[in-house]
């Protein structure tokens, strides 16, 4: 019994000194060299923060024109320019032109005029519906059809030489 008392009285004081070690306040006293280090650390860190705050503003920026360009790009592609309505009556819209050529082309898709593959079946079809688009929208460059047909625009005008040519 006489063992258990000491060693409950050796915890309590253990216990005791634990508790005055948590609440007691902390020391004070910094030295003025450990200060300066945490001042010279904070005003870094404020620098970078700004940097960094910079940055996301640049990119921000750069986001918004991108989205315009993207935009743009977008209603080149369909068709519409800034401020106008999306069916413009003297000019049809690309989607229409070519579905219009397609359908004299059973089985093929607008997939297939947009695709890599080279095959004799295709070759005609992407023809007609470049030359379609050519002589329906004057007002769309040669870069501007290249990219709608996924294709150079060197590509573009081959196709449409070809038929004066053949003319």
């Amino acid at each position: 019994m006489e063992g258990t008392q000491s060693q409950l009285t050796r915890l309590t004081r253990h216990y005791g000194a634990v508790r005055e070690r948590l609440v007691r306040p902390a020391n004070a006293v910094v030295s003025a060299a450990a200060a300066a280090e945490l001042e010279r650390r904070l005003q870094a860190l404020a620098g970078d923060n700004a940097a960094k705050a910079r940055r996301i503003a640049a990119l921000e920026t750069e986001l918004a024109d991108a989205g315009a360009r993207l935009i743009a790009q977008a209603q080149a592609l369909l068709g519409q320019r800034p401020g106008e309505a999306a069916e413009d009556g003297d000019r049809p819209p690309v989607e229409q032109i070519v579905a219009a050529v397609l359908e004299g082309f059973p089985g093929v898709t607008w997939e297939d005029i947009i695709s890599v593959r080279r095959e004799r079946r295709l070759v005609e079809p992407r023809h007609a519906c470049m030359r379609a688009v050519y002589d329906a929208r004057k007002d769309l460059s040669l870069p501007l059809l290249g990219r709608i047909f996924h294709r150079k625009h060197t590509t573009v005008l081959g196709v449409v030489q070809r038929r004066s040519a053949d003319a």
